[in-house]
């Protein structure tokens, strides 16, 4: 008996320790971090001071040519205004393409600089240190630029960049239409249940980098802005921004909100930006929502936008986004 006992004690001890770990891992988020504190332009020269000032403290870092903040503007404040926001590990040169293109029908657009991103070494870990809030600061950043550049703002955000899109929704009032582009509310391999448990772990754990493509690790096709490797913390505040954005009182702001999909997406789960758009619906039936998805036999990838990345279809998906981002109502 005394041999049984001394044999289930620390097989007791290592059970209940597991089961507190985990309990501890997977306790839910919290959300009270995160705020919104807008500090709009109030004049198209507000706006011009501002982003010197940006330009100053950037040409002071080590950033790559396609890691600086991107303002363009015609000169004065146009009646449409573009917020681009560039996706993870990316630039803002990601959406150059794009924006030139809005710019040609008479628009101003903004494109910043998430923090820690758009370094000329690509092999920096310095992104393991982006949270929600720095989702949020930089999003704002952007919409506060742009309300010196136009009557009507438009924010555009791209993979965890549209989840934060999602989150300024929510919580301005200064924004006229809103569009997720392949947005990251849950990675494509886990079941949408499972969601707030992966966050919660990601989140909580040590950080790692992980490679995009172990195959070529630092050899990373595409853009040479883009960085080979992603942080796992710093995947888990995005995903907790996301779980803020769907929780179910949150109702949006703007009057049009655009959710464009690709069936051929390895990275987020369409299915639960779906199931949101739907729980959006309900609760703001004032806002006009858009949906479209690309059918898989496309081939349209995640980032349909960076005209660099390897099997780019920038040429057919940038003609249909100028057309559904000018859309007058």
């Amino acid at each position: 008996m005394r041999r049984r006992i001394k044999w289930w004690l620390p097989v007791g001890a290592v059970a209940a320790a597991l089961l507190l770990g985990g309990t501890w891992l997977l306790r839910p988020l919290t959300f009270e971090d995160l705020v919104s504190t807008p500090d709009p332009a109030r004049s198209y020269d507000g706006t011009m001071e501002r982003w010197a000032r940006t330009r100053a403290r950037e040409a002071e870092m080590p950033l790559h040519d396609g890691g600086r903040t991107i303002v363009l503007t015609h000169g004065y404040r146009t009646e449409r205004v573009f917020v681009l926001l560039h996706g993870l590990t990316n630039a803002p040169r990601q959406f150059r393409e794009l924006g030139e293109k809005l710019f040609a029908t008479g628009a101003n657009v903004v494109i910043p600089r998430l923090a820690h991103h758009g370094f000329a070494d690509r092999m920096t870990d310095a992104h393991a240190a982006m949270t929600a809030q720095d989702l949020i600061r930089y999003a704002q950043y952007g919409v506060d630029l742009a309300r010196g550049l136009g009557r009507k703002v438009t924010v555009v955000g791209l993979s965890v960049s549209g989840v934060s899109a999602a989150w300024l929704a929510q919580n301005r009032d200064d924004i006229g239409e809103v569009f997720l582009l392949a947005p990251f509310f849950g990675p494509a391999v886990v079941p949408d249940p499972l969601t707030p448990a992966f966050a919660s772990a990601l989140a909580r754990l040590p950080n790692r980098m992980m490679w995009w493509d172990p195959r070529v690790r630092e050899n990373l096709p595409g853009p040479p802005y883009n960085y080979p490797r992603f942080p796992t913390r710093a995947v888990g505040e995005a995903l907790r921004l996301g779980l803020d954005t769907a929780q179910p009182d949150r109702k949006l702001r703007v009057d049009r909100l655009g959710v464009i999909l690709t069936g051929n997406d390895p990275a987020v789960s369409n299915a639960r930006t779906k199931r949101l758009v739907e729980q959006w619906r309900t609760s703001s039936p004032e806002t006009e929502i858009f949906l479209h998805e690309f059918p898989a036999a496309e081939n349209i990838p995640h980032d349909f936008i960076d005209p660099l990345q390897p099997d780019a279809r920038t040429d057919k998906v940038n003609a249909l986004l100028v057309e559904w981002l000018t859309k007058r109502k």
